[in-house]
């Protein structure tokens, strides 16, 4: 089922520090809707092109410092979608650096909007593959965190191969937390909870899984992403764990 459209981002609003537009010519070609998003007006022309051999070779800190501005403790979200997550987090907490990576042009593009409206530098997007971020850029014991929230689950069975819970993927986590750093992944998809676990305890040496206890809600912007959202209105289970190494 093809994504909703999405609300146009306000012309005026300065994006560049928030947005970093990694794979912009490879969503060009795949994204129809990307060649409108990327007009003079909607930001996207006030970020500076980057590729993947200027952020690589970097330390913790240099790449800390290149991405935000300053070097603080830092977590990587996998798939931020609208962006729920990264903007409420960034903003409750302002003493983390958060990098939150989203194939989808457009809504990489959303979620960067997001952040500048709510002015939370702490947070920001790139546009891009995030197996590839993590393989290429993402510096070794660098993360505190990372967050995996209802990945896409390619229902079909040939395509699962392309989940982004795969042993490639998360032994690249592993090796990208600190120690005492935290792997979180939530899925509304028992088989995927069942599955991701087992990879990730197969593939790697992070303890866990723990549970997390569902936690009530006063408003929208308590769940965790739009996704949990969704599911817990429509009073469906919601899996949860997360893993530490």
């Amino acid at each position: 089922m093809p994504r909703r459209s999405l609300p146009k981002i306000q012309g005026n609003r300065d994006v560049s520090h928030y947005f970093i537009p990694m794979e912009f010519e490879f969503m060009a070609q795949v994204d129809p809707e990307t060649a409108a998003l990327a007009q003079p007006g909607d930001g996207a022309d006030k970020v500076k092109r980057v590729t993947y051999a200027s952020l690589s070779g970097m330390t913790a800190e240099q790449f800390s410092e290149r991405i935000f501005g300053r070097v603080a403790p830092m977590e990587f979200e996998i798939g931020s979608g609208k962006g729920l997550f990264i903007s409420s987090y960034a903003k409750a907490r302002p003493d983390r650096n958060i990098l939150g990576v989203e194939i989808a042009y457009r809504y990489a593009l959303m979620s960067a909007s997001k952040l500048a409206k709510q002015n939370t530098p702490n947070g920001v997007m790139m546009a891009a593959d995030a197996a590839r971020v993590l393989r290429e850029l993402v510096p070794l014991e660098s993360l505190v965190a990372a967050h995996i929230y209802f990945p896409d689950p390619w229902w079909k069975k040939a395509h699962r191969k392309r989940r982004i819970v795969r042993p490639d993927v998360v032994s690249m986590i592993e090796a990208r937390l600190a120690p005492g750093g935290i792997l979180h992944f939530w899925t509304d998809v028992k088989e995927y909870f069942d599955s991701g676990v087992e990879i990730i305890k197969l593939s790697t040496n992070l303890s866990g899984p723990y549970s997390v206890p569902e936690r009530p809600s006063s408003g929208d912007l308590d769940f965790r992403t739009h996704f949990e959202r969704r599911t817990r209105l429509n009073e469906l289970p919601v899996y949860r764990s997360y893993f530490v190494k």
